[in-house]
């Protein structure tokens, strides 16, 4: 699989780029490691029901489109100052 991201998933202390992929529950979350494996992502968000972590329910995190000015300021994931 190869790794475009579409948005930046955000979490209190951090901002990592992901690639949203249609699941069978929702959508899945890709970061460029869990792409590069191939294997099936941590995160995936369910209409309706937010973000799961390893098939638990998971607070505190959003998802915001990727825009051109966020790809190139963040190829990397990036520490949000504490």
């Amino acid at each position: 699989m190869t790794f475009t991201p579409t948005h930046v998933l955000i979490s209190r202390t951090k901002e990592t780029p992901v690639q949203l992929v249609a699941g069978p529950k929702g959508y899945w979350l890709y970061t460029e490691a869990e792409a590069k494996k191939g294997g099936t992502p941590a995160f995936e968000v369910r209409p309706k029901l937010g973000f799961y972590c390893l098939g638990q329910p998971v607070v505190g995190f959003s998802l915001q489109p990727l825009t051109a000015d966020t790809a190139v300021a963040q190829p990397q994931a990036a520490q949000v100052a504490q």
